[in-house]
């Protein structure tokens, strides 16, 4: 039968493509230089009156030398009492500043103009990036710039959930699934293929940044200030990209809170997939949307007798075994091991996400932010 064959091919790629990411993880290297380079730490703020100043206290804890590193905060069209809250805070701490984002036309703004308003302003050698709602170690700045050698133009991180902010079922299978995403982002770049990173923990040179044309050509997208710059500057450039995965260069965020936040967010991160530089990227996603929706379908088929229940079963394991290798690793260097006791119950929820998500981003059917402040 055609559609076994299909399906079967379908589900060895995927295999593989998943297998590929968990054998980069064993392939990231680490240095550790004494670096003392200069830092702009920036921190993009949309209506963040809840969690700002529990992010700002983690900069301003951090071990790394004052007079090497700034923190931006960027208000950006906040209608909330972020900025007051932002300007209390920074009025005795010198290292900290405060700019106002402001759109003058009548498109949106999304949170690479502010960044991009931000980068005008700054003059240090490296800049990082965390997001208002996201929590840094005391060592993050001080780690990060550790991973810098003369060569390396980029480094990302890893971002996790806290545990204090799990409150439910629903936010611990979060965690299991989100850590899924970001250490296949860090198996790409183990593996010298970056793909994936995210903005709330990440850092780049200013010269890298200049030398992949900065933000030049997507900034009308909703995302992409992360993915994005980092496969144009592997692309385009001949500076290195790594990624950490010490535990002390991990930062904690909060989980979003219902399933609308949760499925919005990640339709606006499957909507930049589409805009991946390298042409390969889409037709390989594709065929893992399609593997998806093999398995959702034929569910209901199998179970009336109308498609062979082993080949369906040969189908799954293609996809559950692999992917709990790398649960297994993720949730080692995360220190979460009793999470994959969630992992049988999450790939009941994870294919219909996924199916939805990448439908409503193809279609650009998503809000940029939550405007009940959730974590969108």
């Amino acid at each position: 039968m055609l559609v076994v064959w299909i399906f079967i091919v379908l589900g060895i790629l995927y295999s593989a493509i998943i297998l590929y990411f968990y054998i980069g993880l064993f392939r990231i290297k680490s240095v550790n230089q004494k670096n003392r380079l200069t830092v702009s730490v920036l921190v993009p703020a949309r209506n963040e009156s809840r969690n700002i100043e529990a992010c700002l206290e983690s900069l301003w804890n951090q071990t790394y030398p004052r007079n090497l590193f700034e923190v931006v905060v960027i208000d950006d069209h906040s209608t909330d009492e972020t900025s007051q809250i932002v300007k209390k805070f920074i009025s005795d701490k010198p290292n900290f500043r405060l700019l106002h984002h402001r759109n003058d036309g009548d498109r949106p703004t999304y949170k690479k103009q502010a960044l991009k308003f931000a980068l005008d302003s700054v003059s240090r050698e490296v800049v990082m990036t965390i997001d208002a709602d996201t929590i840094a170690q005391p060592s993050w700045v001080e780690s990060m710039i550790s991973q810098y050698d003369s060569r390396t133009g980029m480094v990302a991180g890893l971002v996790t959930f806290a545990r204090e902010m799990e409150e439910s079922l629903f936010h611990k299978m979060q965690t299991l699934e989100f850590a899924g995403i970001v250490f296949c982002g860090a198996g790409g770049v183990g593996n010298k293929n970056p793909l994936i990173c995210n903005g709330s923990n990440l850092s780049y040179r200013m010269q890298a940044f200049r030398d992949a044309g900065g933000y030049e050509g997507n900034l009308h997208l909703p995302s992409g200030d992360d993915d994005l710059l980092l496969q144009n500057i592997h692309k385009h450039t001949d500076w290195k990209v790594r990624y950490s995965v010490a535990h002390e260069t991990v930062n904690y965020t909060r989980p979003a809170k219902h399933l609308k936040s949760f499925l919005n967010q990640r339709a606006r991160w499957a909507s930049k997939s589409l805009h991946y530089p390298s042409k390969m990227l889409f037709p390989v996603l594709f065929s893992i949307y399609l593997y998806y929706a093999f398995i959702f379908i034929l569910l209901p088929f199998t179970m009336a007798g109308l498609f062979p229940v082993k080949f369906y079963l040969i189908g799954l394991l293609l996809k559950i075994v692999p992917e709990f290798l790398v649960m297994l690793k993720s949730m080692a260097i995360l220190r979460r091991r009793n999470l994959l006791l969630l992992f049988p119950l999450a790939q009941f929820f994870q294919v219909p996400y996924i199916l939805y998500a990448g439908l409503m981003g193809f279609l650009n059917k998503f809000s940029w932010k939550d405007p009940n402040g959730d974590n969108a």
